[in-house]
């Protein structure tokens, strides 16, 4: 049996102990800006300006990072694109002795209007994701997690809420916090649905669904049930 567990980052998640020592035949999966907290065995990320601040820290120079979108270009493509929008706000990294890089704009950062260009090393972690595209960071994880192939999936901090008062890292890039309504869950059919076809595409694979929010969706499936932290926390920690 091949046992994964994957992290949203839900607040219901803050019941659990990030560090806490596992089995030794649990894999796991994190999300965005976990990797400030904890190190994963894989983590996924699909905003450039996310993924720009994870390469920066040097954190996918030695754990393995899903990505999506984020192209080797070389060098002379980044001096063509910059004198073409040199009018525009630029953020990257360290160019050092890099001969490839990745260039994004912003319509993945709601506070920043200009270009990421995250020089790139030769030897880096970094793995193309190749299906899914276009869903958020926690499916994908999910979804990844089958491909690599999990039989039982764990799933924290999953609470399907875009509310950001309802994220653990709710203080965006630069300081900025994204505005929200604190009295609002603000459901996220979208991510639902996504969870659902994860769930229903693998129907060999156990999911179990730790304590997620009270006013999150929940699900009526033959391969998902229920669970406490309490509960898993006997059963995946040494």
């Amino acid at each position: 049996m091949s046992r994964a567990l994957v992290y949203g980052n839900g607040k219901s998640r803050l019941k659990w102990d990030l560090n806490q020592e596992l089995q030794d035949n649990i894999t796991t999966w994190g999300c965005n800006r976990i990797y400030n907290d904890v190190k994963v065995d894989n983590l996924v990320a699909l905003d450039h300006w996310v993924q720009h601040a994870i390469y920066t820290s040097g954190y996918a120079k030695d754990n393995k990072c899903w990505f999506s979108n984020f192209d080797r270009l070389p060098s002379y493509l980044h001096n063509t694109i910059k004198s073409q929008y040199g009018h525009m706000t630029i953020v990257e990294n360290d160019r050092e002795n890099r001969e490839y890089c990745t260039i994004s704009g912003s319509h993945d950062d709601p506070n920043f209007k200009g270009l990421y260009i995250t020089w790139l090393d030769k030897d880096d972690m970094v793995v193309d994701i190749d299906f899914p595209k276009q869903w958020s960071s926690g499916t994908t994880a999910i979804h990844l997690a089958c491909q690599k192939g999990a039989t039982e999936i764990y799933l924290m901090g999953f609470d399907l809420s875009e509310n950001p008062l309802n994220n653990v890292y709710e203080e965006f890039q630069d300081g900025q916090k994204m505005k929200s309504d604190p009295h609002r869950f603000c459901h996220r059919s979208d991510w639902a649905n996504e969870m659902k076809t994860v769930i229903q595409e693998f129907p060999n694979t156990k999911f179990i669904w730790i304590e997620p929010h009270e006013l999150s969706m929940k699900f009526d499936m033959n391969n998902l049930t229920y669970d406490t932290y309490e509960n898993i926390r006997r059963k995946i920690c040494r």
